[in-house]
């Protein structure tokens, strides 16, 4: 597919871009923040439109022109693989919460962390696709996209390969363990997902783990166990970090650090800073 000028194709989805992060910013910094569900819920359907015209322009522009081109196949693919998961999540979250949700009562909790959940996978997202492929995309349709360019392309991918790191993540709450699961993966981590906690053991028996992600929200004997039974399985320099969906209290929060190596209390809240803190703790 060709582009009379790829960079104006590009500016466009950028200024989609700002408009959703305004939107979102307009938000958090609205009386009450995103709590303020009826206020929240008028700017969120403002975007709609744009939004999923926005991902469709992706889906059936961006990427086929990615994927159909040997020098950036692979790294269309990543992305492609990405945004269906993330073209779910949001399709998800605004028919339960916004445009075609008709009159169904909403709980504050509820829609406050599903908001932060969506909200920072796209401005994850944001950031990559403007920083990667974006570029390649410009690079290849300019036809500047030369064979220097390709090995440095493919010499950054090696070097992510390599450094690499294992992350199982495990919760029973599907929207927050897919969306941490995505949050990782886009972080360029190696995630496998599950909500069944009986699953955990079989596996890291499988497969070389460096982290374990457990939902610790509710902090039961069975997680209590199953924190147990995995500090003797897993390999020495393997670490279990626990987090939770909302703030604990600080008795819960001590307690839990004494069985495992790190907590991340309200982990949902900031879904960038959690991608952070997992990436500080891999590099330890």
């Amino acid at each position: 597919m060709e582009y009379d000028n790829p960079i104006n194709f590009i500016k466009d989805l950028k200024s989609q871009h700002r408009s959703i992060i305004s939107t979102m910013c307009d938000i958090d910094s609205q009386d009450g923040g995103a709590s303020n569900i009826r206020t929240s819920v008028e700017k969120l359907n403002k975007i709609t439109d744009l939004l999923f015209n926005h991902l469709e322009k992706e889906d059936k522009q961006l990427y086929p022109t990615l994927i159909n081109a040997k020098e950036t196949q692979d790294l269309g693919k990543k992305y492609y693989y990405d945004m269906e998961r993330l073209s779910c999540i949001a399709i998800d979250f605004f028919k339960k919460y916004c445009a075609h949700n008709e009159g169904g009562k909403i709980f504050v909790e509820d829609f406050v962390n599903a908001y932060s959940l969506f909200k920072g996978l796209l401005k994850t997202r944001i950031k990559r696709e403007e920083a990667e492929l974006y570029p390649a995309f410009i690079l290849l349709q300019s036809g500047v996209l030369d064979s220097e360019v390709l090995n440095y392309i493919h010499e950054q991918e090696r070097k992510v390969s390599i450094k690499q790191k294992n992350v199982i993540v495990c919760g029973k709450d599907p929207l927050t363990v897919d969306a941490l699961a995505l949050t990782l993966e886009i972080a360029g981590h190696k995630v496998t997902s599950t909500h069944n906690t009986n699953r955990v053991l079989s596996l890291i028996e499988s497969r070389s783990s460096d982290l374990i992600l457990i939902d610790l929200s509710e902090n039961n004997k069975e997680l209590g166990d199953l924190v147990t039974n995995l500090k003797m399985q897993l390999k020495p320099d393997a670490q279990i970090v626990g987090f939770s969906r909302t703030a604990v209290n600080k008795e819960l929060e001590h307690n839990l650090a004494i069985n495992i190596n790190d907590f991340i209390p309200n982990a949902t809240s900031d879904i960038e800073g959690f991608s952070n803190t997992i990436g500080q703790l891999l590099t330890k």
